[in-house]
């Protein structure tokens, strides 16, 4: 090779290191108090944070853990173990950050490099889980105008502290205006959805009004919309917007009525619609990310619904090459495998009991059994915590056939979704005795839970042949030893 072409190709390698170097993002953390066995963070596929799509990263045994990735610009993305609310960080290219994440029973996020002040002030602002956490407290204001004036100072408010960094040096321009456009966003996204809300109250309950300046108000949370801005996609709070935004297209179109939402809830092509709904009112250059958000949270719930098949190879179709599909074909493959299952023999050792609809109390169901403690699962098939508990059934299989205890499910979903029932029982391969529990057996059971007709689920209990509850809040299967201790001093009592 001649000395020029040396020299040359030298010169490239550096220049693609630097560029590397340029957009590289790392982060060190060090864990105090127990260690997780893994810390998830939100993998920012194009500079994009979303909820759904996470990574994760193994904790050596002092608690320390690094993630590195690459962005041409500033990003927000979530941090923290999968058992605790994530928290959120703003990241350059080509900078470092050293974080705390301290897991004890105060659970905070400290930062011990230059950007803290930085990753204090986003910390502070408004966070929820669900954008409509944040549109609950304007709910009861009848007065538009004050809605309005309470959300506008509050962005200002908010805004003013960033500017206040900026000047000072302390944060880019870039990322300044990253956080102008996040905070739009929320708030709009929240003004939005506080109107949607008002809206759905005013046509379940007629004394409650929806006016002529809620009605405005709606309107202004997009005039103009967002949508002109493309850097919107990298606000946190990106699909709550959209997803805003086409519940406001169903309001200007007429489709925002008592019935026509009460058919389009029932109807098994509700998803393809909000589809459809995405593909012709959001840019076409934002659709990928909502689809694939949308797609991976509706897939998430586990309802399995065949509709989602489709819309996944739909997807699939126009983004070949989309980033998402490692994470939503894994959720599609089971969807495929629950209906395949749902077409084959039951498994003998699954009972559903005789004319279970007509069994109204729990008392009436006990007596099904001989004598002795009868173990009860009360659960849903739209319930994500109950069908996670399925994943120890074998090992509750076998402390239950140990000590000569039935299980007993009992299902409080709806008659509409009977079937959905019963496949969920064949796919999850529940072996015990099953019942859906008709209006009084659901009432009793919210009553017998004692939270003024409020109930969680899964919820458990112990009880006897006779009806007799021996413990109302039986542990769950995860928690195998606590509810082998119980099982012991039940059996004992007796």
């Amino acid at each position: 090779m001649k000395p020029y072409h040396i020299i040359l190709t030298a010169l490239i390698i550096c220049l693609a290191g630097c560029q590397n170097k340029k957009n590289e993002i790392i982060i060190s953390g060090r864990i105090e108090g127990p260690i997780p066995d893994k810390i998830e963070y939100t993998n920012p596929i194009n500079g994009i944070c979303n909820w759904w799509f996470t990574e994760s990263v193994e904790p050596d045994s002092l608690g320390n853990f690094r993630i590195r990735f690459e962005s041409e610009k500033p990003l927000f993305f979530k941090l923290g173990p999968s058992y605790k609310k994530q928290r959120t960080i703003i990241a350059e290219p080509g900078h470092r950050y050293d974080l705390i994440l301290d897991l004890t029973e105060a659970y905070t996020l400290s930062f011990t490099d230059e950007s803290s002040t930085l990753q204090e002030a986003y910390n502070k602002l408004p966070n929820p889980m669900h954008i409509q956490e944040g549109a609950r407290e304007f709910l009861r204001d009848s007065m538009a105008s004050k809605i309005k004036e309470t959300i506008e100072q509050r962005r200002i408010d908010e805004i003013a502290e960033f500017e206040k960094l900026y000047s000072e040096k302390v944060i880019s321009e870039e990322l300044l205006n990253l956080v102008k456009t996040d905070r739009a966003c929320y708030y709009n996204a929240v003004l939005a959805t506080t109107m949607w809300i008002k809206k759905m109250l005013s046509m379940r309950e007629q004394k409650i009004a929806f006016t002529a300046e809620f009605d405005q108000l709606w309107k202004e949370a997009f005039q103009p919309t967002l949508f002109s801005n493309p850097e919107i996609i990298n606000s946190q709070w990106f699909n709550s917007y959209a997803e805003s935004y086409l519940y406001f297209k169903d309001y200007l179109n007429g489709a925002f009525t008592k019935e026509k939402r009460d058919a389009l809830s029932h109807a098994d092509t509700v998803k393809t619609y909000r589809v459809s709904q995405a593909k012709e009112y959001l840019p076409a250059e934002l659709c990928e990310n909502y689809l694939a958000h949308f797609l991976f949270e509706e897939s998430f719930q586990k309802k399995y619904e065949r509709e989602l098949i489709d819309l996944y190879d739909d997807f699939k179709t126009n983004y070949p090459t989309s980033q998402y599909h490692p994470y939503l074909s894994p959720l599609i493959d089971e969807i495929v495998e629950f209906h395949k299952i749902a077409g084959s023999p039951l498994n003998e050792k699954i009972h559903f009991v005789d004319d279970y609809q007509n069994r109204n109390t729990l008392t009436d169901l006990a007596g099904t059994f001989a004598n002795g403690l009868i173990y009860v699962d009360v659960w849903a098939t739209w319930c994500g915590p109950c069908k996670a508990e399925f994943e120890h059934r074998e090992e509750l299989k076998a402390l239950l056939q140990e000590n000569d205890i039935p299980v007993l499910y009992i299902s409080i979903d709806r008659e509409q979704d009977s079937d959905r029932w019963k496949n969920m029982v064949k796919f999850y391969n529940l072996e015990g005795y099953h019942v859906r529990a008709n209006e009084p057996l659901s009432l009793e059971l919210r009553e017998i839970f004692g939270q003024n007709g409020r109930m969680s689920i899964p919820w458990y209990l112990l009880i006897k042949a006779d009806g007799t509850i021996l413990k109302k809040h039986a542990s769950r299967p995860s928690k195998l030893m606590d509810l082998k201790r119980e099982i012991n001093q039940k059996q004992h009592e007796s």
